[in-house]
């Protein structure tokens, strides 16, 4: 059977919280939740248990590093899901990795961010010499177009200023004669 899926409106509902508690705990805890091929999340049933244990530990006083200890360490489990049975050395290895993998980030950090703004600036640097590019080429086809328009009038102008000038001239003959 399918699993189902629930866009984060009606998970907020079904979890009894806003829609701005989960996409914040998204980002404050780093949980990865599946998109749709239009982008919007979807959560499943082990995304809608994992924030019904945030929910509950955030309810029960929990502060932010201790729920996220939880969550790093796998603590929460899926009901129906079996969890490998693991013996204390490996629990111990695994939280020695966590924390290597943790010191190692937060020791990038500064040399990931600085990268990641370098690039990003070059991208929008990019972005915003193209739209200029755009704008410019817009304004000169307008120009264009004004620069006819006044060049059609001005000839229009002179068109009825030498019929006008004609009338005159066929005038002034009729009655010299």
């Amino acid at each position: 059977m399918k699993e189902r899926k629930r866009m984060i409106s009606e998970a907020a509902r079904e979890l009894g919280l806003e829609t701005y508690h989960l996409r914040t705990w998204e980002d404050e805890f780093g949980i990865l939740i599946p998109r749709n091929e239009k982008g919007y999340r979807c959560y499943g049933e082990k995304e809608i248990h994992v924030f019904q244990e945030i929910r509950d530990m955030k309810n029960e006083g929990l502060d932010t590093e201790e729920i996220k200890k939880k969550i790093s360490g796998n603590i929460i489990p899926f009901p129906g899901e079996k969890q490998p049975e693991t013996s204390q050395k490996m629990e111990q290895f695994q939280n020695v990795m966590v924390k290597i993998m943790g010191q190692a980030i937060r020791e990038q950090k500064e040399f990931l961010g600085t990268e990641l703004g370098t690039r990003i600036s070059y991208k929008v640097s990019k972005e915003i010499d193209y739209q200029f590019r755009l704008r410019e080429d817009e304004e000169e086809k307008r120009f264009q177009k004004l620069d006819e328009m006044i060049r059609s009038q001005q000839r229009s102008r002179e068109e009825i200023a030498a019929s006008r000038e004609k009338r005159r001239f066929l005038r002034r003959r009729k009655k010299q004669r």
